[in-house]
């Protein structure tokens, strides 16, 4: 009776220790080691007010006060900052607010953690075209030109193929796209993880005929964020909203039918003004989910 030869040939295991020779010997092979070992990386563990603290970097075109952002300076929009963030279960803010206070600055601090922390399509709406052109140049541009950890993110305008334009900047999982109200097109061109609108109070009531702009811009996180069933917001949502406007909202310039009514109610009241606005305070307010 044989027994099988289990002893390998020489030709046989010089071909296995070939074939073993494992990840780290082709080229390029370290660099993937790392980019896994980053992937693997938890992320780390900040609000956006910490973010800005550690990482925002002011340049002369966007603040009076160059230099390291600090949020001790508007201590008030910590809380607000903060609630944007993932790990807050917050749904919605509402930021009473005047002129000048920091909220765009604010805004711009979310934009800047979501590229570096928690990246997604992002769609950020001014009033009109041209004015999201200018915030482009002088407030978006300098947050990521004078921030490093943005600057290794998002490829400059100049190189080839950046993705970098003045109303689009695309980054390593996501893109930052800015429109104005007054454009239907901006307003439905992709979906978004989440949105910024700035200065609600002085968008037109209507896109191009086509809507209430800021309803417009709601529909595009409906792929990120199902809507609420039995007045929850499921638990796979990972849509995030920022809606600022300010002082003396005409009421009557995106009113429904009801809100004619009330306009009417409190005409007669003697609260609204003869032509029927009323003067509200200004207010941040949108959607948080956790991510």
């Amino acid at each position: 009776m044989s027994v099988p030869n289990s002893t390998a040939s020489p030709r046989s295991a010089s071909t296995l220790a070939e074939g073993n020779e494992g990840p780290s010997t082709f080229d390029g092979s370290d660099h993937l080691l790392r980019a896994w070992g980053r992937g693997l990386r938890p992320d780390a563990d900040l609000t956006v007010s910490e973010w800005a603290d550690a990482h925002r970097m002011l340049g002369s075109r966007a603040s009076a006060e160059p230099g390291r952002y600090r949020t001790a300076r508007t201590p008030y929009m910590r809380e607000i900052m903060d609630a944007l963030s993932p790990s807050s279960a917050v749904q919605r803010i509402v930021f009473m607010k005047a002129a000048q206070v920091g909220a765009t600055e604010a805004g711009n601090n979310w934009i800047g953690f979501a590229i570096h922390h928690a990246p997604g399509p992002m769609l950020a709406v001014q009033p009109t075209v041209e004015l999201a052109k200018r915030n482009s140049r002088q407030r978006i541009d300098p947050l990521i030109e004078e921030s490093p950890e943005l600057r290794d993110r998002v490829k400059p305008a100049r190189s080839r193929d950046a993705g970098n334009t003045m109303l689009s900047k695309e980054f390593a999982g996501g893109i930052l796209i800015m429109t104005g109200a007054n454009s239907a097109v901006g307003l439905r061109s992709t979906p978004a993880r989440y949105i910024f609108l700035d200065e609600v109070d002085a968008y037109p009531a209507s896109a191009d005929d086509e809507g209430d702009p800021v309803s417009l811009a709601e529909a595009r996180t409906v792929t990120f964020c199902p809507p609420a069933q039995g007045g929850r917001v499921p638990p796979q949502s990972q849509c995030h909203g920022l809606a600022g406007k300010g002082f003396g909202l005409p009421v009557q310039k995106r009113q429904s039918g009801v809100g004619r009514l009330v306009t009417r109610a409190l005409r007669l009241a003697g609260i609204a003004g003869a032509k029927g606005s009323i003067r509200v305070p200004s207010a941040v307010s949108g959607h948080v989910a956790p991510c």
